[in-house]
């Protein structure tokens, strides 16, 4: 029952845009776009990899800002063209994540970084990911659709679909969005409380507990759900 039933998910799967849908995608002002995002969202990510070791997908922010930014310019903006914008980001994002993981090893072992090294080692990891999710994409996004569950690309679907849709879904996304931005100007701008609250034990060699209340870490906690956020900290606590 469970392989039948599974099997009729599998067919009953239907894309948002249909192949047979002639929808305007790979733009000029998509590809620009999606680079400017791609710059920003990968240095603060390179920033915030090296700083607490975890980088937040820019997949999320990347298609509100696409959203918003087009539609305030153009009136006929896609779905796919979003998706492109927020592609294009989400890959500088994933870049930065992987120099900031991987470079410190250059260090440690006492090696110069160089530019020139540095533009390899992204070069070719970029080229290594594309040519991996080629023979993958179909198995990975369409036959596993109802089993696996992706939630940081689920979200940004969603919210593309509802930038797509607009109304209410829209506002709401607007106002999370702006609620996310108070949150950290308060906490970073005001300095009105701890973005990283701390207790020191002193009865324990002065040992340091603290966690890291951001508003990326928090928004994505949200995202993904207790269980993989559970996970997450665990890790940390191990």
């Amino acid at each position: 029952l469970t392989k039948v039933s599974i099997m009729t998910s599998k067919s009953d799967f239907k894309p948002y845009v249909s192949a047979d849908q002639n929808v305007r995608e790979f733009t000029l002002r998509a590809i620009f776009l999606g680079i400017i995002l791609a710059i920003v969202f990968g240095a603060g990510n390179a920033f915030l990899g090296l700083k607490v070791g975890l980088t937040v997908s820019a997949s999320i922010p990347a298609a509100v800002s696409s959203m918003a930014i087009l539609r305030s310019f153009y009136k006929n903006v896609t779905i796919l063209e979003n998706n492109i914008v927020q592609t294009i980001a989400s890959a500088g994002e994933a870049l930065a994540a992987g120099s900031a993981f991987t470079l410190p090893a250059f260090v440690i072992l006492g090696e110069p970084i160089s530019f020139g090294r540095v533009a390899l080692l992204s070069s070719m990891g970029g080229i290594l990911g594309v040519l991996m999710m080629v023979p993958l994409r179909r198995y990975l996004i369409v036959e596993e659709h109802y089993n696996l569950p992706y939630p940081e690309g689920t979200a940004c679907a969603e919210i593309l679909k509802v930038g797509e849709e607009g109304g209410s879904k829209g506002k709401a996304v607007i106002f999370g969005g702006l609620i996310g931005l108070g949150h950290k100007f308060l906490t970073s701008g005001l300095h009105l409380w701890e973005e990283t609250p701390r207790y020191v034990m002193n009865f324990f060699q002065r040992t340091v507990v603290s966690i890291e209340a951001s508003t990326a870490l928090m928004g994505v906690g949200f995202i993904v759900g207790p269980r993989y956020a559970a996970i997450t900290m665990a890790g940390g606590l191990l």
